[in-house]
């Protein structure tokens, strides 16, 4: 019996890292779409930066058009200084002229703003491509990382599942009866160690004369309280 149960216990480790690497499987779709997630926020902000660049720019140059537009004004008054022939005529003409400089100052003044506005949005532009490259490129890297482990875990899983085949063959039908049973209703652990008269799968204590027959392994004994399998092994 000892044998039996030292084999459903190297079933069990294997299982268990059965387990662990379907878990790595089936967290790598999600790994990749975040990844996905995080790159195509990043494209996002680059767009509308580029975007909102692009309007500021578009209103940079209207303004610009309005400028020179008032400039040309103001010089057709001032030339128009030299043909009046009233007073009244010419002070009409000095406040237009004053009026067309203020407009001019102003707008001016917000071609600037705007001049400021553009560099500070185009940096955040430029920084947002910048790391939209680097995110895209470690992305990439990544994915294909994952594939090649994935392919790796897929044939590690083949190899594991073959080794506990052949392993589980050579049980007794009912022990390996429990021991599947146990697989199902105690999430994949059915065989545990005791250690200090304590199940390591439920953590429950046990009666000290089960646990000195645990400790020979002579027949099967379960855990009064979780019901797992025990295969003792001394690990102190």
């Amino acid at each position: 019996m000892e044998q039996q149960l030292k084999t459903i216990y190297e079933a069990q480790q294997i299982y268990t890292k059965i387990r662990e690497n379907e878990k790595k499987a089936q967290l790598a779709p999600k790994m990749m779409r975040e990844m996905d997630g995080a790159v195509e926020s990043l494209r996002d902000r680059a767009t509308r930066g580029k975007a909102v660049v692009d309007e500021l720019e578009k209103e940079r140059r209207k303004k610009e058009k309005e400028l020179e537009t008032d400039k040309e004004k103001i010089k057709k008054f001032e030339s128009k200084l030299y043909e009046v022939k009233t007073n009244k005529e010419y002070q009409a003409l000095l406040k237009e002229i004053e009026s067309a400089k203020k407009t001019n100052d102003t707008v001016e003044e917000e071609v600037l703003i705007l001049m400021d506005k553009v560099e500070g949005f185009k940096k955040d532009y430029e920084s947002a491509v910048k790391e939209l490259t680097i995110k895209e490129s470690e992305a990439e890297a990544e994915k294909r990382k994952l594939e090649q482990e994935l392919q790796s875990i897929d044939a590690v899983v083949t190899d594991l599942k073959k080794t506990r085949d052949t392993l589980l063959s050579i049980i007794d039908e009912e022990l390996k009866t429990t021991y599947s049973t146990l697989i199902e209703r105690r999430d994949g652990l059915a065989v545990v160690n005791v250690k200090n008269g304590v199940c390591l799968g439920c953590f429950m204590n046990i009666p000290p004369q089960l646990f000195i027959e645990v400790t020979r392994n002579k027949q099967v004994v379960l855990c009064p309280s979780c019901s797992r399998i025990f295969y003792f092994i001394d690990e102190e």
